[in-house]
């Protein structure tokens, strides 16, 4: 067809903008190329300067898009979305578009000077040869940091700031500051952003702080709270209002909060806690029946809706835990303060007032109330572990024994119920450090798992479950915990892999399994030689928790109503929650609470997505110091991931985590096979997947970016050259391959913890 038909008696160049609208209108949701436009429009040599000066005006005017490296659009006919952007090393990234969908490929030099984090308009623009959705960044929509950590590096006259976080690409051109920061190569520094990348200028900035050199392990959590915008600073307004609440608000029972404080409640928590906004009660009725009493911290009377102490809580969204401290979401005049269920004192609490079947758990009436508690005593996760295991030492807790064993029964009637319905159980303990004085770690052992943390678990979560349909019951809505069930693809590729097991689910092709079929899979294998690798595998097949308003289910808890209820004092859902619970119910809910719930939820689950990173990267600096005092030693351990440079292993006795090198398995060319999770060698056909157990020595660490380099036992020599290739380029912070030493009678020293199964070296 002529794309001039019809349009004869128009001339110049108003004859082409309408044509190339036209044009742009009739084809289909994605850019056109330049080039082609120019061959469908042109009428001879003196049209192409007419054509080019519409697309000028029309790109102008914003009637059209030019897409980077696509051509151009109508942005009405393009699929953009909003969303965060998550950046890669190498440059390229992904945009984070959710909701099931596959994540947005952007090639390196298409991302409009987006940095980590940041939140950008982006357009699909084809599908790459990988298959892979891919798209280009249209512009930033909002930036995600107004600070960067990095290190102050000279280049004769000029001065660079080269960010730690290996996904911010460009050096930052450092401004003078007022007054004027004094600094040496090498300093870690804090730097306000006063520019930020685009296409054809650095960023600049100046220094707010200093906060030492790299090696110094005092910093490494200043570090980590510099990278994430984290403070334990509290606007001083903030500060005030905590401080006027928490001696003005009366602490009595009224009208509308019952008097608990004769009930024998007591409190459960590690032992180094000083936050406690959880207690537990029970009593044996007449009937036979336990009234159980879970009674939470009543936050919501101390921190109203729009005041600044709320803002500053919307803010942080969570509470942060760091090896060496903790930066609250409430000033400590109130988490550590009138908050915290403190022994021997009064204080305003929210009870869920359960009774419950003795034989079957199941509650048979139950109500939710304001209340004024007092608890009895102060207990730890380690003593009562011991009174439930019969082996109690200590005095204090002897006239406790019959309430904990009571409690304790009827958690395990709830376990049990809980795993038979398809709740999943992964027995995955977090990493406990232990630092010195200067804050360098001396080890690194698994957290215990006592029954103890079971008996509050399952209180907690009958609460939460409980409490949302409570909220399901009288609005039909509010702030959830949700776990959605696992994409098609996810459960397609690990039900390839467990078919090679012979532990595939018998499920259809495009079928998702109930999670009571992926618990039969995880029981399946509990303490066999393939447990670490199914479980690690199922586990990453599985969607990530979040917040929202409506109630989608828990998959993983195989819970149809499930929310945050329990922990107001260090998760801002679960304050909405009990404002939600508190709530006018003869208004609409939106006049009741001025809360915007469907912003809390998003915001909440980003801050918590931001609070777990920070956590795993200040773990990782001790983690990487730790093997930086045992580099040369070889540990035995299990294949945690597997990648196509390489895999991860996890070592036995210490629960840190190093990285063998593709490059360094010298005995073969090994192939990533991704759905398998493993690497396979082309002539050999060995195998190396999840859940293998290997031995290996620690090569280096590389403080800066927080990696650890391991080899196979037997295959040092090439890690070894490819280091000896690698290492003029390496960043600043590495520790390279100590050497074997020997001890003065000639024997070879054995460096590392006592009773760490090893081998010598």
């Amino acid at each position: 067809m002529d794309l001039l038909e019809g349009n004869e008696n128009h001339s110049g160049e108003e004859s082409f903008r309408d044509s190339l609208l036209s044009f742009l209108k009739e084809t289909p949701s994605v850019p056109v190329r330049e080039e082609i436009l120019l061959e469908k429009l042109k009428k001879g040599r003196k049209s192409l300067k007419l054509i080019r000066s519409a697309m000028d005006s029309l790109l102008k005017d914003g009637a059209i898009l030019q897409v980077p490296g696509a051509g151009l659009a109508l942005k009405e006919r393009l699929p953009t979305v909003t969303k965060p952007f998550q950046a890669h090393p190498d440059g390229y990234g992904f945009v984070l578009v959710g909701d099931g969908q596959p994540d947005l490929f952007i090639p390196a030099g298409m991302t409009k000077g987006a940095m980590h984090q940041d939140t950008v308009e982006a357009v699909r623009t084809g599908t790459d040869r990988r298959g892979r959705q891919e798209g280009v960044i249209l512009s930033v929509v909002d930036r995600a940091r107004t600070s960067v950590v990095g290190t102050v590096h000279k280049f004769g006259a000029n001065t660079i700031v080269r960010p730690r976080d290996a996904k911010l690409k460009a050096d930052f051109i450092l401004e003078p500051s007022e007054p004027p920061v004094q600094y040496s190569e090498g300093d870690l520094v804090v730097l306000e952003i006063t520019s930020y990348p685009d296409s054809l200028n650095s960023p600049r900035g100046r220094i707010l702080a200093q906060l030492g050199q790299a090696g110094d392990p005092k910093i490494d959590t200043e570090i980590v709270m510099a990278s994430f915008g984290l403070s334990e600073v509290f606007p001083s307004d903030v500060v005030h209002e905590a401080e006027r609440v928490a001696q003005e608000t009366p602490i009595a029972p009224g009208d509308h909060r019952e008097d608990f404080r004769d009930w024998d409640i007591v409190t459960i928590d590690g032992d180094n806690a000083r936050d406690f906004d959880d207690a537990l009660s029970l009593v044996r009725l007449k009937d036979g029946s336990f009234e159980v009493g879970i009674h939470i911290a009543d936050v919501a009377t101390y921190v109203r809706e729009g005041t600044s102490l709320d803002k500053e809580a919307f803010r942080r969204g969570t509470s942060v835990y760091f090896p060496d401290r903790v930066v609250p979401m409430f000033p400590e005049v109130l988490s550590n303060g009138v908050l915290s269920l403190k022994p021997d004192e009064d204080r305003l609490a929210r009870s869920v007032v359960l009774r419950l079947d003795p034989h079957t758990a199941e509650v048979l009436d139950s109500r939710i109330t304001l209340s004024v508690i007092r608890s009895r005593m102060r207990m730890t996760y380690s003593k009562v572990h011991d009174v439930l295991r019969g082996a109690n030492e200590d005095a204090r807790y002897t006239p406790w024994t019959s309430l904990l064993s009571e409690l304790w029964s009827v958690a395990q009637i709830l376990r049990k119920k809980r795993f038979l319905g398809g709740s999943l159980d992964f027995d995955l303990p977090e990493p406990e450090i232990i630092l010195d004085l200067r804050g360098h770690p001396i080890d690194i052992v698994r957290s215990p798992r006592y029954l103890s943390h079971q008996l509050i678990e399952e209180f907690m979560l009958l609460a939460n479950q409980v409490v949302a349909k409570e909220l399901v019951i009288r609005w039909g809505g509010g702030i959830f915990r949700v776990h959605e069930a696992p994409s098609i693809e996810r459960i397609s590729d690990l039900n390839l892999f467990l078919g090679a097991l012979g532990l595939a689910m018998p499920i259809k092709e495009g079928e998702v399994p109930t999670s009571k079929t992926l618990s039969r899979v995880l029981e399946a294998t509990r303490g066999t030689v393939q447990e670490k690798m199914v479980h690690f595998s199922v586990l990453r097949s599985l969607k990530q928790a979040r917040y929202d308003v409506k109630p989608l289910g828990h998959f993983g808890l195989a819970m149809s109503d499930y929310t945050h209820f329990t922990s107001p004092i260090r998760r801002y859902p679960d304050l909405v929650v009990h404002r939600l619970l508190g709530a006018d119910r003869s208004k609409p809910l939106k006049d009741s609470v001025k809360t915007d719930i469907s912003k809390a939820a998003s915001h909440s689950s980003e801050r918590e997505r931001a609070a777990v990173d920070a956590e795993r990267m200040s773990i990782d600096f001790k983690r990487i110091r730790f093997l930086g005092d045992h580099v040369g030693e070889v540990f035995s351990g299990v294949i945690s991931g597997v990648a196509g440079f390489g895999f991860f292993v996890e070592l036995d006795d210490t629960p840190v985590e190093g990285m063998v090198p593709v490059s360094s398995l010298s005995d073969d060319y090994y192939v990533f096979q991704e759905k398998h999770h493993s690497l396979r060698g082309e002539r050999t056909r060995k195998v190396y997947r999840i859940g293998d157990p290997v031995s290996v020595r620690i090569m280096r660490v590389d403080l800066e970016r927080l990696k650890c380099e391991l080899a196979l036992e037997g295959m040092e020599e090439s890690a070894g050259r490819r280091r000896k290739k690698t290492e003029p380029t390496l960043a600043a912070g590495l520790v390279a391959t100590k050497p074997k030493t020997e001890s003065p009678d000639g024997k070879k020293s054995r460096r590392g913890r006592k009773g760490r199964r090893r081998k010598k070296v």
